[in-house]
Order: C-alpha cells, then sequence, then structure tokens
C-alpha cells in the first residue's frame, strides 16, 4: 500500500499545519503517509520569493497583497499572466514532477493550491494517473484554488461550497468538512464542555489571548499600549510565535495595576490558553480561525491580508463569531463594547461553537479513504 500523500506550501503556517492535522488522522488509523512541502523541492530564490515574500508583504505591504489577488483571481484559460506565473512556478519545481514520476503515489491531499495545480497539469499531460484531493484552508475560493485534475475539494465554509458550484465543479465533488485542525482542539472543546464552569466570573478581570503572528510589531504594541491606557481589567497572553524582535520589545511592557500580562514566543499547547481565553485577537487567518472557533472563543480580528483575509473576516462577522477592527483604537472600542453588552460574549462563543469543524481532519481523511476503498485501492479503516 503506497503512502498517502500530504502535500502543502510554506506561504504562513496555516497549510503545513493543516497538513499535520491530516497526518495526525491518517495515523490514529495506521494509514501509511508522506508529508511534503512543495518548495523544499526549488532552488534557495524560489523558496526565498515565495515564502519570506510572501511573510513580508502580508505584514507590511497590503496593497501589493491586494494587486496580486487581483492579478491571479482570474480564469486560468483566460488570462495570459496567471499562465506565465504558473509556467514559472512548474519551472521551479521540476524536481517534483521527477519525485512523482518515480514514487507514482495514488493519492495526494492538497493544503495548498499550488502543489494541486502542479499536479493537475501532470494529470493532463499523462505524467501522473493518482487521485488529487484539494484543502480550501480559507472561508472563501481564490480561483487559483481551482484545478481541472481536482477529484475532489473540501471546502472550509458553505461559501466555498457556493464558490466553486458557482465555477462549474459538480456538487457531488465538493464536500463540507471546515479546516482540518489538530485533535487537541476537539479535546479542549470536549473538556470545557464537561466542566460545566464559566470562563469568566462576575467581576473579573477579562482573559484576552493576543496571537501577533503576521501582524506588525508597531500595530501589536499600539493595541496593548491602548489597553493599558484604557484602564479596562484584563489578563492579556500575547503569543508571539517565532518572532523574536517583539518578544524582546515586550520585555519593559507592564500592565495595570490588578491585571496580569505574559508573553511567550511559539507554544505548542496553544489549545490551552484558547481554552482559558474570555476573547481572542488575532489575523483571521483560516486555520487560526478554525482553532478559535472549534474551541469555542470570539474574536476581534485586526490587520487581514486583502482580499483573502478580509473574505474571511467577513465570513466570521456573518457567522457571528468575531467583529473586524481597522485600527488599534478600534480594539478597545470592540472590546469595550463586547463587555458592557450583557452576554454578548456568550452568545458570540456559542456561534464561534456552531460554526467550528473541529472534526474535519477525520471527516477529509474519511471520505478519501472511502473513495479509495471505493476504487479497490487503500482500505477503509
Amino acid at each position: 500500500m503506497k503512502p498517502v500523500h500530504l502535500l502543502h506550501v510554506t506561504a504562513g503556517n496555516g497549510h503545513r499545519m493543516a497538513a499535520r492535522a491530516l497526518r495526525e488522522a491518517l495515523d490514529d488509523r495506521r494509514i501509511p503517509n508522506v508529508v511534503l512541502d512543495l518548495i523544499d523541492f526549488s532552488n534557495d530564490l524560489f523558496k526565498w520569493s515565495y515564502s519570506d515574500v510572501y511573510k513580508f508583504i502580508s505584514e507590511h505591504a497590503h496593497l501589493a497583497c491586494k494587486i496580486m489577488y487581483e492579478l491571479t483571481d482570474q480564469d486560468r484559460d483566460k488570462s495570459l499572466m496567471l499562465r506565465f506565473v504558473e509556467r514559472i512556478s512548474l519551472e521551479n519545481v521540476k524536481r517534483f514532477l521527477g519525485y512523482v514520476r518515480e514514487n507514482e503515489p495514488e493519492i495526494c491531499v492538497c493544503t495548498h493550491f499550488f502543489p494541486a495545480n502542479v499536479l493537475s497539469r501532470m494529470k493532463e499531460e499523462g505524467l501522473y494517473r493518482g487521485r488529487i484531493y484539494t484543502v480550501v484552508t480559507d472561508f472563501a475560493l481564490h480561483r487559483m484554488w481551482m484545478s481541472p485534475g481536482v477529484d475532489r475539494y473540501f471546502a472550509a465554509s458553505p461559501i466555498v461550497v457556493e464558490d466553486l458550484c458557482g465555477l462549474g465543479v459538480p456538487r457531488e465533488r465538493i464536500s463540507l468538512t471546515g479546516i482540518p485542525v489538530l485533535k487537541k482542539y476537539r479535546e479542549a472543546r470536549e473538556r470545557l464542555a464537561a466542566s460545566r464552569q464559566p470562563r469568566r466570573g462576575p467581576g473579573s478581570p477579562l482573559s484576552v489571548l493576543f496571537v501577533t503572528s503576521g501582524i506588525s510589531d508597531s500595530l501589536a504594541l499600539n493595541i496593548l499600549d491602548d489597553l493599558r491606557r484604557s484602564g479596562k481589567p484584563a489578563d492579556v497572553t500575547v503569543v508571539a510565535g517565532r518572532n523574536r524582535d517583539l518578544l524582546g520589545r515586550l520585555e519593559g511592557y507592564r500592565p495595570r495595576e490588578g491585571c496580569s500580562f505574559r508573553a511567550f514566543g511559539f507554544v505548542e499547547n496553544l489549545e490551552e490558553y484558547l481554552a482559558e481565553a474570555d476573547l481572542l485577537v488575532t489575523k483571521p487567518g483560516g486555520l487560526t480561525a478554525s482553532e478559535a472557533l472549534s474551541v469555542g472563543v470570539p474574536m476581534i480580528l485586526v490587520s487581514p491580508v486583502p482580499y483573502q483575509e478580509v473574505y474571511n473576516a467577513t465570513y466570521l462577522e456573518r457567522c457571528g463569531a468575531g467583529v473586524l477592527a481597522a485600527t488599534s483604537e478600534d480594539v478597545m472600542r470592540l472590546l469595550t463594547d463586547l463587555v458592557r453588552e450583557e452576554g454578548r460574549l456568550d452568545r458570540m462563543r456559542e456561534q464561534a461553537l456552531q460554526a467550528g469543524f473541529p472534526g474535519a481532519s477525520d471527516a477529509v481523511v474519511s471520505e478519501v479513504l472511502r473513495d479509495a476503498a471505493s476504487s479497490g485501492g487503500v482500505p477503509l479503516v
């Protein structure tokens, strides 16, 4: 039995984490699998341009993100530029084409559009005969996710289902599963439900979790300064990820009297901090938002990347699980409103729980294995 291939691209952390969640679900069923970053098959310059440049412009150059989104959100058959970009990308991952020809994987599950595009092109040219699955990791669809060779799409939201159908994908080839998250988020949700204890007692400080990954240092510091000046009683936990510079600048931060403050870099137990939080302040990335929804944490959403994260924020607002803040001052205004309006945070928490898909990874894996079993491939476990 050949291993299931889980393919992602390091452009942000969400695509990799979704692949990790799928690996976990496959491991639980003892299905052999391989996780690959497509960028590892390219040269250093291409890696830098795809990963590091993306990280920079997503934090500091939102206009560039907006322009790139608009230029690439096109019909592939009608866009000369899109075909040109894809040709350059293919040229830079020729080693991956060789890997596929040599190993002949039967099942490839892609948590980024780039591997699906490459495999689809290979299928068109008779160079790949396996099945292609695409897991859409945003709550609205960009056309780059569309590839003619994809056998099934796993949608993050009903909006993605509608968008795919609108572009001609048959409904029977689309599964509404949500975005895969690690099972520890589902377990945190279950522990909270079993405890039946209110997260916040009357008169106690608001517990705020601030995940700053992808947010500029200046905006993060402004939000914290505004919170301190506001006089709101809040216990604040900052998770800065791998941003050592911000972590260093936070060493001198002092909260107001009666409040607490702690700051961490990269953490492996984010689910524990989510379980403690009354409110999450973060960018509206698909993966982070899905983790918060799984645990049932209301969100204030800041600094969305145009347009994909703007659409994510719109979806989360529509669900009633989050609100979008345009500035650091808006964060404080929204926080004040949420606390002042009795029961609003509780309602947002319930709506977050309803919108979450904590079992998404199992749902995706079950569907993939069911397809394989029906075609005489991997046995259903």
